[in-house]
């Protein structure tokens, strides 16, 4: 192999590490993210238990930056497995009719009383555990999981907006206190263990 296409190779491998690295930042780039350590946030999944985050905030497919759901996160989760108020809030909406891998989408909306909103999406058939109007505090068992919506696969999509619960809605960025630090919120592709919380 001459030296050329060899620097070639390396040039490309080392291209290949680059663009790595940029698909395997945190968060969205030059968006401030409130202190993990005080966050208002708890994981929507039992203490004890390690859920894998898919995507994350400004990572790809609906979670891109041009997206209204960049700041969202996917949570794998089987069909069925409880899910947690992540803040205390006041249930404003419940859609549990959907059937898994079809239309529509079931969720949870929660409003915090501060003019923003938790969405829980994708909760499976008669998923939910709550009514409009029941108020949850952070760790009340809120509904189960499922695939329902635009949903490939079973998880939970996770995501908090301001003004307005409609889409396309304006979401703001999160962190979580109850796991490791996250400055920068939750990375793709990545482990989480919920820990115990006040």
């Amino acid at each position: 192999m001459s030296k050329k296409i060899k620097t070639i190779l390396a040039g490309g491998f080392l291209a290949l590490g680059l663009f790595v690295f940029a698909d395997d930042r945190v968060g969205c780039p030059g968006v401030e993210y409130p202190d993990w350590q005080s966050s208002e946030y708890v994981l929507p999944f039992a203490v004890g238990k390690t859920v894998k985050v898919q995507l994350g905030n400004c990572s790809s497919s609906y979670h891109s930056e041009q997206y209204p759901d960049k700041f969202a996160y996917d949570f794998v989760m089987d069909i069925g497995t409880e899910i947690l108020a992540s803040r205390a809030g006041k249930v404003i909406y419940v859609e549990e009719s959907g059937q898994d891998y079809r239309h529509p989408n079931n969720l949870v909306i929660i409003d915090h009383g501060d003019n923003t909103f938790a969405e829980y999406m994708h909760l499976t058939k008669d998923g939910a555990a709550v009514e409009v109007g029941d108020e949850v505090k952070p760790g009340d068992l809120i509904g189960y999981s499922g695939a329902t919506g635009l949903a490939g696969y079973p998880h939970l999509h996770f995501i908090v907006v301001k003004d307005d619960p409609s889409w396309p809605y304006e979401a703001i960025p999160i962190t979580f206190r109850n796991t490791e630090a996250n400055p920068r919120g939750l990375k793709s592709y990545t482990h989480y263990t919920a820990l115990a919380f006040e």
